[in-house]
């Protein structure tokens, strides 16, 4: 089985496309703006050997975002520089999919499969982005492609604890049209291994996942673009006990449809743009033993235009707008419905000087509101190209957060009168790359300063309820490294990376008396983290290693309860192989290779040792190409 059982790859792996620069996010609005900023898109190695998990997976793993686990399949929320699950939204295709309810994203529930580009960008962004981009986002991005005929891919995985998983698509494109279908399915009854006092199982935490994305992409004229998306997802799942608990009756429904479309018009000067998206986001859960029957059904619509004007090859002009609106359908709002509107106007001014070496930006963005006031935000960034091989940058902004509707809303509990978090932001930094004949080199490092006011809180109220409070200033600051190396000559590669964070994230004043918390790190904010990568291929061959260090976490706001450090180490082996228009790629995969005993949140362990065997069939026929009558 091990020698049939390599390495998923959903895609034919091309080892000559590993992306190890600096890029810009390829939605459409940030093709446009921020080209300063910090950014890191996941390589096509990595892209492809994740392919089969989940965004909480790929991201843990891979870069040092620090991400909230409560277990396999369960709750699964990002937290950037110091920041909380609500300061970190993800962008797909240039859309905030942030749930406005919880004001944060499950990242258990957005499967790696369903997108071609996965990005990260550091720093705040509110400018660009709006509510929540305070230490950085998530970049889910679909690309269409033209003229390549048909392509269908198909994936069938099985692993631990009755793991099964089914990824496949169809993708069919000409000179002037794309369409590109993706269906994904998994199950698992999830009875983990894990230490307690002794081994134990755990229950109650089987899940199932399906859902499919449709593309359609269209060329009008050479310089029209229209793009169509369709995703829905549906997920089934029990939520495990704590620890200690032997019985588990929480249960919870996610259903979610997105729609979105977009136009473009590209020419040498002008570039307008108009975006439309539809959400619909169902979130029932239910609670037998507790009584608890909770049911949320969140309908967002974003109208944006924008257009990019470029005066010559120094100055680059933007000005655009953005209408939102959310309509909350809950049993837990003092009301059935809650409607939600925003609007938002945004420029922005692109400076390139010393063929392009200097560079400078700027970007305002004011929202608008009848239900709260929202702070103007704003982004500058400047880049200095001091060498060939050495960049310097810096970039400041100020950022702000709105409110959640749970926050404003929920039923005996909400605050109406919640400002929104808001702050500044500063990063600076170092860009090193250098190629030398088979080797590049590549190394960043960054500082990070962000102080944000009106921290948003629940603490006890008025008859034992919780309710939230704008409640202290919270200041973080910290420095990030990633560095690669790299060495391909023919069918031999081999690339070692390495990236860390440190993270020192204080609250600094309280509203409450004799807080305990000012002058502590915030919970679940490790100080240390660490992660190493190292790829060896031989022509069609591929082991890959991967290994993270997450430091201390505070477990209570007095930072007397902590969790342990841990290590966590993941080994895959991939070979692939051709014969005519089919490809045949086969992966063996061991996680948590040491079989180490952790976990990431109090009271929720995670598996020990485990493995996964997946195989995947791809054909592909290239659109034929006519050749001219001599």
């Amino acid at each position: 089985m091990i020698f049939t059982g390599f390495l998923l790859n959903a895609q034919v792996k091309d080892t000559s496309a590993i992306d190890l620069n600096e890029i810009t996010i390829s939605s459409v609005k940030s093709k446009q703006l921020n080209t300063i900023k910090k950014t890191r898109q996941l390589d096509s190695i990595t892209k492809n050997e994740f392919n089969n998990l989940s965004l909480s997976e790929v991201l843990s793993v891979n870069t040092p975002v620090f991400i909230k686990n409560y277990g396999p399949a369960n709750l699964s929320s990002a937290s950037f520089r110091g920041g909380n699950a609500s300061q970190s939204p993800v962008i797909w295709n240039g859309f905030n999919i942030m749930n406005p309810m919880l004001g944060q994203n499950d990242f258990s529930q957005l499967p790696a499969f369903v997108f071609d580009n996965i990005g990260i960008e550091y720093g705040g962004s509110s400018a660009i982005w709006g509510s929540g981009a305070m230490g950085g986002s998530i970049h889910l991005n679909n690309v269409p492609q033209f003229k390549r005929g048909l392509h269908s891919l198909i994936t069938l995985g099985l692993g631990s604890f009755d793991t099964r998983k089914l990824n496949s698509n169809i993708h069919y494109s000409t000179d002037n049209f794309s369409s590109n279908t993706k269906v994904y399915y998994v199950t698992s009854k999830n009875n983990f291994d894990y230490r307690d006092t002794t081994i134990k199982n755990q229950i109650h935490a089987d899940y199932k996942t399906t859902g499919f994305l449709q593309e359609i992409g269209s060329k009008i004229l050479n310089n029209h673009f229209i793009n169509l998306r369709a995703w829905y997802h549906k997920s089934e799942r029990n939520l495990p006990p704590v620890l200690g608990d032997i019985t588990g009756t929480a249960h919870q429904s996610d259903e979610n449809l997105k729609l979105t479309a977009d136009y473009t018009y590209k020419n040498n000067r002008v570039v307008p743009s108009v975006r439309f998206a539809y959400f619909d986001d169902v979130l029932n859960y239910t609670d037998s033993a507790a009584s608890v029957f909770s049911k949320n059904n969140v309908k967002t619509f974003i109208a944006e235009a924008d257009a990019k004007y470029t005066l010559n090859r120094n100055h680059t002009f933007f000005i655009g707008g953005n209408y939102t609106t959310f309509n909350a359908l809950t049993n837990n709002y003092s009301q059935a419905k809650h409607t939600f509107e925003k609007e938002a106007l945004l420029a922005g001014y692109n400076l390139c000087l010393m063929n392009n070496k200097l560079l400078f930006e700027l970007l305002v963005r004011q929202e608008f509101s009848s239900a709260l006031s929202i702070p103007t935000t704003g982004n500058t960034g400047l880049s200095y190209q001091i060498f060939k091989e050495l960049k310097l940058k810096v970039n400041a902004a100020r950022v702000y957060r709105l409110p959640t509707l749970n926050d404003l809303f929920w039923a005996n509990s909400g605050n109406p009168d919640l400002k929104p978090e808001e702050g500044y932001t500063f990063e600076g930094g170092l860009d090193f790359k250098w190629d030398i004949k088979y080797f590049t080199l590549q190394s960043e490092l960054t500082y990070f300063d962000k102080k944000i006011n009106n921290w948003i809180s629940w603490v006890p109220g008025a008859g034992g309820n919780p309710t939230p409070i704008n409640l202290s200033e919270v200041y973080s600051r910290g420095t990030e490294t990633t560095s690669r190396i790299m060495y391909k000559q023919n069918k031999l590669f081999c690339q070692l990376g390495f990236n860390s964070a440190y993270t020192l994230s204080e609250v600094i004043k309280s509203s409450l008396a004799n807080d305990a918390s000012v002058h502590k790190q915030l919970i679940y904010t490790p100080r240390y983290n660490y992660g190493a990568q190292f790829s060896l291929g031989i022509q069609d061959f591929v082991v890959s290693y991967y290994h993270n260090y997450i430091g201390y976490r505070f477990t209570s706001s007095d930072n007397t309860g902590w969790l342990t450090p841990y290590n966590v180490a993941n080994v895959k082996f991939s070979y692939k192989y051709n014969v005519s228009f089919v490809g045949v790629t086969t992966l063996f995969q061991i996680n948590n290779l040491f079989n180490e005993d952790y976990k990431v949140i109090a009271q929720r362990p995670m598996p020990l040792r485990n493995y996964e065997i997946s195989l995947t069939l791809t054909y592909h026929k290239p659109k034929t190409i006519k050749q001219p009558i001599i």
